[in-house]
């Protein structure tokens, strides 16, 4: 029987590099398995863009562009057009030198009225860029070129870079564009506002405008028509025209800055609501749309709104024609909230109308960034669809590849109904977990559950690989009536173990430090639910075979929610409401009793309308600039057909510890459980260390050493399900912590237990445990031995098992 003994083996160089490749665990205090994604790489990797796209000419043209600092091979990339299932190959030798264009036409160069046209690399196919288009026979270029949204030419650029337009600040100054607002729109074709449109100034400055776009419901942003000047004043009124014909079947307006997608604002208007008279705000700047029988143009609408008001085709006018609903269920902010750390403008970040199905308008109610690829969002309708979106530009865009140009349906497990799908999360597994709180097939009846979707299901629609129906567990908050079939589960986040362990969460249903290994089959975190009905979050471990139990309900200070985050770089969960709270969101951490409490109160941030915002996902730091990283948010009634608007976040927000053990002037350490069968594993955590400093931890009387870890920046050392050796004696024993440059000297030291292991059923059960024991003595997520090279491990350690690891190597691994 090989034992382990407290004497540390000395490791070579080649002997420390073999137990890492065998014991697959990261150079980290914490030692936590990653996994990376290299599906972008080649995407990455190549500056080759769309620049110029024709789909009226004779023939067709397509216009590609190199935005790297250095000449690019171009042999082999492929444009594929996707109403015309052709594809064109870039010819052999062809170099693209850096900044300059390349001209693809041909047989194989064939465009639709609608139309999405895509990008591939050579090899591997990955998507480098794509875009797609609605209903249009146009010339499309980027501005700026090769980075910036595409926008309609006015004149093709063919071979050439598309033309600039002056910056927003030449010509007169729009810094103060935020306090400008469409005030009044008419349809009526009466000289001299025929088809026109008023701006409103409330600020103290005057705006030019001189640089902005405007758009209707059917066309690209292009250049304002200003015969009345280009100057909003401040407190008063300019009165523009139309570049496009504005329909009195209902049509809108939306006012664009010289980027072409940071919206100042937008209306929208249903049949014969803008004219005779005018769709007017009442009262100015502020107030709801309706339909006066009298104009203002030039002057305040107080007169026209004293006046005779004429009933709205469609309540809330009709906007664009993928409008879904009208923001509704406005509430107060919550008490005690600070500015947003970030941008305060949020800028379109979809094309109109993207996420249409047939059984529904836009409806996008949750974001994931996928934390395995940055650059891929998913995004869940609450009518049965998700769609897998990709950066392209400043847009989120469905992926063209793999079947998810339009996305794909979701059914239940027995193939059918309709998953009233409202919240999601990537699973630790790849696979995608979504909410649902009803079947849309009988609406009027709860369904709180979470359905588990492989992503690379092929075909036009996914079926869930498990289903776990959580409606009579929460059967104390949801009734099983219609109106609460619709204030179920909104949102859902994935918290990994680690996490919860290391600040000693308290497991509500046992009243415990929460113990992982009490949930077998429940993989390596908890599922967080967003309850919209009283705002809680319920924490659940999901079984494998559709078992589950509920760990916590958690208070997350919002009296709804509508989505919640799990942000791994700030270590804390967000819980996020939309304009039933004005868009107010909180940001939860452990606190020193183990529980979850509001660690920080954030305000909307001011230039976001407060709409329907359903969805929020923010980016990992990996991809911060200038201190900020983006944030999306969804606005499920996608008002002005736009459902998807982006902003900043901090990548800092300054905030403090958390957990039981903050630094203190006395080293501590915990074991959970602090008593163990022997066989059992346990998680030692020891915390107010040097920093950065190197602990060797023993458990006595039988000296087990189970390993030697670098204390992080925090002062925090962490060895995750450590093994007791099934030979161990029962009884009381004592773990204690050392600097390993002293093991003589104790700095921290806890008592512990380990209770008789269970008697072995067979032969070889005693030879097989022990082999277990000492091999898995590293972490949870180290990679199965395999048995050769388990008992090659055995013979070199020998008397004991030491993780040994620099900062410095931890820090070049991640």
């Amino acid at each position: 029987m090989l034992k382990l003994l407290s004497r540390p083996l000395a490791l070579t160089a080649g002997s420390a590099v073999l137990l890492a490749g065998l014991l697959a665990v990261p150079a980290a205090a914490t030692a936590d398995v990653v996994s990376h994604d290299t599906s972008q790489a080649s995407a990455v990797a190549s500056g080759l863009r769309i620049n110029e796209i024709e789909t009226d000419g004779n023939p067709d043209w397509v216009e590609l562009i190199n935005t790297g600092t250095g000449s690019l091979d171009a042999s082999g990339y492929t444009l594929a057009s996707n109403a015309n299932a052709k594809t064109f190959t870039v010819p052999n030798g062809t170099t693209i030198a850096a900044g300059a264009v390349y001209v693809a036409e041909g047989a194989n160069v064939q465009l639709k009225k609608t139309d999405t046209l895509s990008l591939n690399a050579p090899g591997d196919g990955a998507l480098l860029d794509s875009y797609s288009w609605d209903g249009h026979l146009d010339t499309f270029g980027r501005i700026p070129n090769g980075t910036g949204d595409f926008v309609k030419q006015a004149v093709s650029s063919k071979g050439e870079l598309n033309p600039v337009p002056s910056d927003p600040g030449e010509g007169g100054d729009d810094s103060g564009w935020q306090s400008v607002k469409l005030n009044e729109v008419t349809s009526a074709n009466d000289d001299p506002t025929h088809d026109g449109y008023e701006l409103v100034n409330t600020g103290d400055v005057d705006v030019d405008v001189s640089a902005w776009l405007q758009s209707d419901s059917t066309s690209l942003p292009a250049a304002i028509s200003a015969p009345n000047g280009t100057v909003v004043p401040a407190h008063g009124y300019l009165v523009l025209l139309s570049n496009q014909g504005l329909s009195s079947d209902g049509d809108s307006v939306k006012v664009y800055r010289a980027d072409g997608s940071t919206i100042v604002d937008s209306v929208g208007w249903g049949t014969n609501d803008a004219q005779p008279g005018s769709w007017s705000r009442c009262a100015d700047a502020t107030g709801a749309w309706a339909h006066t029988a009298a104009s203002s143009f030039g002057a305040s609408n107080a007169t026209a709104c004293a006046g005779t008001i004429i009933a709205p085709s469609t309540p809330g006018g009709g906007d664009v024609s993928c409008q879904t609903e009208a923001a509704s269920g406005d509430g107060p902010a919550i008490a005690g909230g600070i500015a947003w750390p970030g941008s305060q403008n949020a800028v379109v970040s979809d094309n109109e109308c993207q996420f249409v199905t047939s059984l529904s308008g836009q409806d996008v109610s949750g974001l994931d960034i996928d934390p395995s690829a940055p650059s891929v969002m998913w995004a869940v309708k609450n009518k049965s669809h998700v769609y897998r979106l990709v950066k392209s530009g400043s847009l989120w865009i469905p992926d063209t590849a793999n079947g998810w140009s339009t996305g794909k349906d979701i059914v239940f497990p027995k193939g059918g109904g309709q998953p009233d799908s409202e919240g999601l999360t990537v699973g630790p597994d790849g696979f995608l977990y979504i909410t649902t709180e009803r079947d849309n097939a009988a609406s009027g009846i709860p369904l709180d559950s979470v359905l588990r979707f492989d992503p690379n299901e092929s075909g036009a629609t996914l079926h869930p690989t498990q289903q776990w129906n959580l409606t009579a567990d929460l059967a104390d908050v949801i009734n099983p009536v219609k109106a609460d079939s619709n204030l179920g589960f909104e949102g859902i986040t994935w918290v990994p173990d680690t996490y919860l362990v290391t600040n000693a969460f308290i497991d509500q249903s046992t009243g415990k430090t929460y113990d992982p290994s009490i949930y077998p089959g429940h993989g390596t975190g908890l599922y967080f639910g967003a309850l919209e009905k009283n705002g809680h979050l319920y924490a659940y471990a999901l079984n494998a075979n559709g078992t589950f139990h509920r760990v916590a309900a958690i208070d997350t200070g919002l009296p709804m929610i509508q989505e919640t985050q799990w942000d791994a770089d700030a270590q804390r969960i967000w819980a996020v409401a939309d304009n039933s709270s004005a868009g107010s969101s909180t940001l939860l951490k452990i606190d020193a009793t183990g529980a979850f409490v509001v660690d920080r109160v954030y305000d909307r941030p001011t230039g976001l309308p407060n709409n329907n915002n359903e969805g929020f996902a923010i980016a990992p730091s990996s991809t911060c600039v200038d201190g900020v990283k983006e944030v999306i948010r969804a606005d499920d009634g996608n008002n002005g057909g736009h459902s998807l608007w982006s902003g900043t976040v901090s990548c800092d927000l300054a905030l403090g510890p958390q957990g039981p053990n903050p630094p203190a002037s006395s080293p501590t350490v915990a074991a959970t459980p602090s008593t163990v069968q022997a066989g059992g594993v346990t998680t030692i955590v020891a915390a107010a260390l040097v920093p950065d400093t190197e602990y060797t931890v023993v458990l006595h009387s039988e000296p087990v050493t189970p390993g030697s870890v670098v204390a992080d920046a925090n002062g925090v050392l962490t060895l995750r399900n450590v093994r007791i050796p099934v030979d161990m004696t029962a009884g009381a024993h004592t773990i204690t912590v050392a600097t390993a440059s002293d093991p003589a000297t104790v700095v921290a030291s806890l008592p512990f237990t380990v209770a008789a292991a269970v008697a072995p059923t067979g032969d070889n059960s005693t030879q097989t445990a022990n082999a277990v024991t000492s091999a898995t003595l590293a972490s949870t997520g180290a990679q199965p031995v395999p048995a050769i090279a388990a008992g090659a491990l055995l013979l070199m350690l020998g008397a004991a098992l030491v993780l040994r690891r620099s900062l410095r190597r931890a820090s070049s691994a991640e």
